[in-house]
């Protein structure tokens, strides 16, 4: 059998990790499997519904401190999650009105607040309703089910959602705020540089090298088993989502499971959404959010937050880059 060229173990590696994937920036520094890495650890495992990918320098390299990483995004996951109906997620839906209890619930929903008000509702977690009613997550929907972020309530390390058929789905800020609290793990432990990813949500942490900034490749929508550009960053957050990373066939149409909050229907005129950050939640946010606004709007929010940049991908074939982002990112 013929191995796979280091060319096509990169871009598998992009499709397989949700959009995003690291990139040889020298030839000493390969995400490849074909040529072993002297300098770099690689370790992988699963959560959030999606592969994860930790990449650490030989010389720091502690397997308790990856095994610490990996373990506090899967914790997140099994609190998090729409898809346990003991998570403290799915406890807070399902007992409306009653305060849940945990730092975790009480970040994200304060994230999820301030998102939705940052982006005027484009970016609204209680879109529980329409991802159940397009068999996104399990679950039923009543006609009294409705989405309204301003549901929720934050009250110290406590979270609720205040009224009976408003639920929330975290799934487009919850792996970023995992990826965040792997990466302050990485830091507690002095790791200076280690690139976290978690399906397409992903942490540059420090250089690989003194004089190399980390190099991401960002895959191409519509074609699976290519890159349409690569991006160099450092002590920053690349978050990409899209139209492409999900997708169900209802009747004769596939629907994207990305929903507008105003309408609770699919959108599809985004098709990829990337954007760089110092956070990864709110990376993670702002390419669920920018995926779902016009594109005017979604340009004006990004150029107008302080730290933020943003290229899109849409489905007439055009694409925008932010002005703080041309100089780094190299279309292919």
């Amino acid at each position: 059998m013929n191995q796979p060229t280091r060319r096509q173990f990169l871009l598998n590696t992009g499709k397989a990790l949700g959009g995003l994937a690291l990139v040889q920036s020298t030839p000493s520094w390969a995400f490849a499997a074909l040529q072993p890495n002297s300098d770099l650890v690689h370790r992988s495992s699963r959560a959030m519904g999606t592969s994860l990918r930790l990449s650490l320098l030989k010389d720091e390299f502690k397997s308790v401190v990856a095994d610490a990483s990996f373990e506090r995004l899967q914790e997140i996951d099994r609190l998090l999650t729409v898809h346990n109906i003991d998570s403290q997620l799915m406890s807070m839906n399902r007992l409306s009105g009653t305060w849940i209890s945990g730092r975790e619930i009480a970040e994200v929903s304060a994230a999820a607040l301030e998102l939705g008000n940052k982006t005027e509702g484009a970016m609204d977690v209680t879109v529980l309703p329409a991802m159940r009613r397009f068999g996104f997550v399990p679950g039923s929907v009543t006609d009294s089910d409705r989405i309204d972020y301003s549901k929720l309530q934050v009250r110290g390390d406590k979270a609720r959602v205040r009224e009976e058929g408003v639920g929330a789905d975290f799934g487009g800020i919850a792996k970023g705020y995992g990826v965040d609290e792997a990466v302050r793990i990485l830091s507690e432990n002095s790791m200076a540089a280690a690139l976290i990813d978690a399906g397409g949500d992903l942490y540059a942490l420090g250089r690989p090298e003194k004089d190399r900034l980390w190099k991401i490749g960002i895959r191409h929508p519509d074609r699976e088993n290519d890159l349409v550009a690569t991006l160099e960053i450092e002590n920053e957050a690349v978050a990409t989502s899209g139209t492409y990373l999900q997708k169900r066939k209802v009747g004769s149409k596939e629907v994207s499971h990305l929903m507008d909050p105003k309408t609770g229907m699919p959108v599809d005129h985004v098709l990829s959404s990337t954007i760089v950050t110092s956070s990864t939640m709110l990376a993670d946010g702002l390419a669920t959010a920018t995926s779902v606004m016009k594109p005017t709007a979604a340009q004006h929010l990004i150029e107008s937050t302080d730290g933020a940049e943003g290229f899109w991908i849409y489905s007439d074939g055009s694409h925008h880059i932010t002005s703080g982002l041309c100089a780094r990112l190299t279309l292919l």
